[in-house]
């Protein structure tokens, strides 16, 4: 589905015009309002969860350590990633093989290198924007590769052609996840000043979610069947009988609901 479809869809549920809301001619609905419903309603659902399609991987590479705490063991966030989602980094050794490091609370990570200030463990944390990792680890030495592996933001649709979240590899190609997109779309036309229809606008909303929750439940429970390697105490077996259809400078110190 693209973003024109879920326009046109969101239209047609609400029986209005999709041609006379993009010609200007309809009184109700305006073309911005429709462009803003719809990617509220793509934000809201990438949000809802941690999606496999919004997680991606980025490179760079290390600078050589001058300073405890300083240039050299803190790097930027991708900018595109959301904040704190960084769940997995990695950084090359001497023999150029990767090894993965241990993520820690910051304060826990900062009491460690001021009291450990040549301790080689594998560790790293974020704060504000910034991931840490200790130079130790890595022998203090520019060019080692980090690997880091995070949530991205939803990006705005402008382009009538984009596909929608849900369409990860064509738009011709996509799950129950778009028509949650599409009933949330029509859930905040509703519920706004243009229709005020909150009974309604309450009820797109709980079918949308449930939708998003058992897509959510299948992609988890697919996870928990995957076997961990060399550590026997948290393998899971399959779970059977499902009955579902889903540097710049130093940084500064520092139950969902439905809606």
């Amino acid at each position: 589905m693209t973003l024109q479809e879920l326009k046109e869809e969101t239209c047609r549920r609400l029986n209005i015009s999709f041609d006379d809301v993009r010609a200007g001619t309809e009184d109700l609905i305006k073309w911005n309002d429709l462009q803003s419903w719809a990617n509220l309603a793509v934000l809201r659902v990438w949000d809802y969860a941690r999606w496999t399609f919004s997680e991606k991987a980025y490179t760079t590479s290390t600078v050589a350590n001058t300073a405890a705490l300083g240039a050299g063991e803190y790097y930027d966030y991708p900018n595109d990633f959301q904040p704190d989602s960084i769940e997995l980094l990695r950084v090359t050794g001497s023999d150029g093989k990767y090894d993965t490091y241990k993520k820690i609370r910051y304060l826990d990570y900062i009491k460690y290198r001021e009291e450990n200030e040549n301790g080689d463990e594998k560790l790293w944390t974020d704060h504000n924007r910034y991931y840490f990792v200790n130079p130790k680890a890595w022998s203090s030495v520019a060019g080692r590769t980090i690997e880091v592996h995070g949530k991205i933001r939803a990006t705005n649709l402008t382009d009538s052609t984009a596909a929608l979240p849900f369409s990860p590899d064509s738009d011709n190609e996509e799950n129950s996840g778009n028509e949650a997109i599409v009933k949330i779309a029509k859930a905040y036309a509703l519920e706004s000043e243009k229709y005020k229809n909150y009974k309604q606008a309450q009820i797109e909303k709980q079918d949308a979610f449930a939708i998003l929750d058992s897509l959510k439940k299948r992609e988890e429970e697919e996870q928990v069947t995957y076997q961990t390697q060399d550590r026997p105490l948290f393998d899971s077996p399959p779970i059977i009988g499902n009955d579902f259809g889903g540097s710049s400078g130093l940084p500064g110190s520092g139950s969902r609901d439905v809606w």
